[in-house]
């Protein structure tokens, strides 16, 4: 090969990386305000974040039609187009769950958490504190399986229920908020836990960071997939337990501030969707 051909082919990867790094590095653009008037109703639900195969994720048509199905009942983001955003975080409590609450803290942000029950157990105290700085509580289950399609004395008895009881124990109350564990559930489990009185909240942006926690700068690509796929009233799905967490906090700490500064708001989810009592 001719010492000309080598040098552009080498002048062409070091460009291709320098486009990379452009791209990976340097936050987008600022999201334009939407031309929509903030009260008027979507046509849809639906989630943002394309699907991970083999992962073992709910189908993200059927999540959608969840929400189709069963108005008021199963949610994946909020109902209009207003320029708020509600963070919410699964499977803790944990380790991390005090450094997160520090960072909301500092950015003066409140968050939805949808803790597992055999996590509330021991961590009573942070439980507490959560609650007394102003978020809300929500309930995963006890230890995360997946509940579509069992029978309602696995599901309600062994698994909601029992972590309606630890709640009640610790802060006197229980959650109206409930999210399946991988998104899967059925339409007639959501129809049944209306009866009990809870609403089934899924997401419209998945961050994945309980994969890229695993990732060298994985903290910046967390920030970077709210900032591609953040949209009016979105409902952010991230991880505070299960696993490494400190790439999560330290995203929620870098994004809060680009997004404030994008013109959005946070709020819970039960303010997010107006609803009134987020305790039983």
């Amino acid at each position: 090969m001719p010492r000309k051909t080598r040098w552009g082919l080498v002048l062409i990867v070091v460009a291709a990386l320098i486009g990379w790094a452009i791209y990976a590095w340097l936050p987008p653009a600022m999201p334009k305000p939407g031309q929509i008037a903030a009260s008027t109703p979507k046509a849809r639900q639906y989630v943002r974040t394309p699907f991970l195969d083999d992962w073992d994720q709910a189908d993200l048509a059927v999540m959608a039609d969840h929400a189709r199905l069963n108005p008021d009942l199963a949610w994946l983001e909020g109902p209009t187009h207003r320029r708020v955003v509600a963070l919410t975080f699964d499977d803790g409590p944990s380790p991390y769950t005090p450094d997160l609450l520090d960072v909301l803290k500092k950015h003066h942000v409140k968050a939805t958490f949808f803790w597992m029950g055999k996590h509330l157990e021991g961590r009573e105290e942070v439980v507490r504190r959560a609650l007394a700085e102003g978020h809300t509580l929500g309930n995963h289950t006890y230890d995360h399986p997946d509940i579509s399609g069992t029978s309602e004395d696995f599901w309600w008895g062994e698994q909601i229920s029992r972590t309606q009881d630890i709640y009640q124990r610790i802060i006197g109350k229980r959650p109206v908020l409930f999210r399946p564990p991988y998104g899967k559930i059925d339409d007639g489990e959501i129809k049944a836990l209306g009866q009990h009185g809870l609403k089934t909240i899924l997401w419209s942006v998945d961050t994945q960071d309980w994969n890229k926690n695993r990732w060298l700068f994985g903290s910046h690509y967390i920030e970077r997939w709210i900032q591609t796929y953040i949209h009016q009233e979105a409902i952010i799905l991230m991880h505070d337990g299960g696993g490494r967490r400190d790439q999560t906090v330290e995203a929620v700490d870098e994004v809060i501030p680009w997004l404030k500064a994008a013109g959005y708001e946070f709020v819970t989810v039960d303010e997010l969707l107006g609803i009134k009592q987020a305790y039983q």
